[in-house]
């Protein structure tokens, strides 16, 4: 019985937003050590010194964790990307501003968060699928506002599809999952002059 008692005190030693914290941390902890593939609750439980009972009362399933582990380090960088988006005067700097800033997003929410939700898509998760479809479709506001400052200096952009609006935020995904880690910025700067810029411009100007 005292044992049992002792038991039970370990598990409610942390509250709150401490718990919630350790069982973020336990959960990024576990993913590098046996992959999202192999995660249980048992395992974030017994990392973050809690029970299953409580992992159990506030989430269905570890892809429920990992989805609001992702909200709150997004949520960390204080606002939505299309608020940050800014006209610095022109394309190739609202360009460049933009990957930096999807980066730190990625940079923010860490490879093994990313790994997992892109499991899970490939999974062909239901919840997964319809999250990354509101992600993708507020990133193509982004280029819409984005491409929208160029207009208005009188840039010459095309019209293109939005699928190749997509396409910046593709590129730092993929870079940042390769090598699990920020992209350096002269890669995002030939990004911008040998891919981004002739795929939004008109290039038949007269010098």
């Amino acid at each position: 019985m005292v044992m049992g008692m002792n038991e039970a005190g370990k598990n409610t030693r942390k509250r709150g937003d401490v718990l919630t914290e350790s069982i973020y941390n336990a959960t990024e902890e576990v993913i590098k050590e046996v992959g999202y593939a192999n995660l249980t609750f048992q395992q974030i439980a017994r990392a973050a010194k809690t029970s299953r009972t409580v992992m159990y009362r506030r989430w269905e399933t570890p892809f429920d964790l990992i989805r609001e582990i992702m909200v709150y380090k997004v949520n960390v960088l204080d606002g939505e990307l299309i608020d940050k988006i800014e006209d610095t005067g022109s394309l190739r700097e609202d360009l460049l501003q933009l990957l930096t800033l999807y980066e730190g997003i990625h940079t923010a929410v860490g490879p093994e968060i990313m790994n997992a939700l892109l499991f899970e898509l490939g999974q062909n998760n239901e919840k997964f699928v319809q999250i990354a479809a509101n992600a993708e479709a507020k990133n193509i506001l982004v280029m819409r506002k984005l491409l929208g400052f160029a207009k208005a200096r009188g840039e010459k952009i095309k019209e293109v599809s939005d699928t190749t609006l997509i396409l910046p935020f593709n590129l730092v995904r993929t870079e940042y999952l390769q090598h699990k880690g920020p992209v350096d910025v002269n890669r995002r700067k030939l990004w911008v002059d040998e891919i981004l810029l002739p795929v939004f411009t008109n290039l038949d100007r007269i010098s």
